[in-house]
């Protein structure tokens, strides 16, 4: 699936960013500025589904469903390089009782532009846990800031920021045929909670 939600070493150098180098690249962490949109829907439709790219309705509901209401409404930090260039992010949710109301206005976008995709439309999975574990997030990193503890500096700024702030716990999906992501997120430490035919719903509490 797309965008690891559901069915898609570091060190502090100062309030705002974290390091780390990859080869000779230094990589970074910084909070989320609207001058990064552009580049972060490139990301989105470039790390999902091949269609994305010849399909506009699947890319204009990518969009709608799995980047813009966290830049909008959300917490979002990205993995920029020495260019400044955006290498990838990680995009949270924190409250699922605001989350749903806000989702309402997308959901009607996604009508409007991409009809073919209203029935992925759903954010039922989250209800059951929202309690406990009330973020969630989607986190996507292009091939070519992959690896050498990048994605561990984006969930461990994401986590960090959200205890500081008194979330109680945050939850993820992943599809059962992402052996990559789902062993990621056991050894950040999130915990099956359940399991269906197409993946893992797995939280962490804070």
């Amino acid at each position: 699936m797309e965008n690891t939600g559901f069915f898609r070493d570091f060190v502090f150098l100062c309030k705002d960013s974290t390091i780390n180098k990859v080869g000779g690249t230094h990589m970074k962490v910084i909070p989320y500025e609207e001058k990064y949109r552009e580049r972060c829907h490139y990301i989105c439709v470039h790390t999902g589904s091949p269609d994305n790219l010849v399909n506009t309705e699947h890319y204009n509901f990518s969009l709608l469903w799995y980047c813009d209401p966290y830049l909008d409404h959300g917490r979002a930090f990205l993995l920029v390089d020495d260019n400044e260039e955006v290498q990838g992010y990680i995009l949270c949710a924190e409250d699922f009782k605001e989350y749903a109301q806000y989702m309402e206005g997308y959901k009607k976008k996604v009508h409007e532009v991409a009809p073919s995709f209203d029935y992925r439309c759903d954010i039922s999975e989250y209800v059951a846990y929202q309690d406990k574990y009330p973020a969630h997030l989607h986190v996507d990193i292009l091939e070519t800031g992959t690896g050498k503890g990048n994605g561990t500096m984006l969930m461990q700024t994401l986590l960090e920021s959200l205890r500081k702030d008194n979330v109680k716990g945050i939850m993820v999906g992943v599809a059962k045929d992402n052996e990559r992501a789902f062993r990621f997120y056991q050894k950040m430490g999130f915990q099956i909670l359940e399991e269906s035919e197409g993946g893992y719903t797995l939280g962490q509490t804070l």
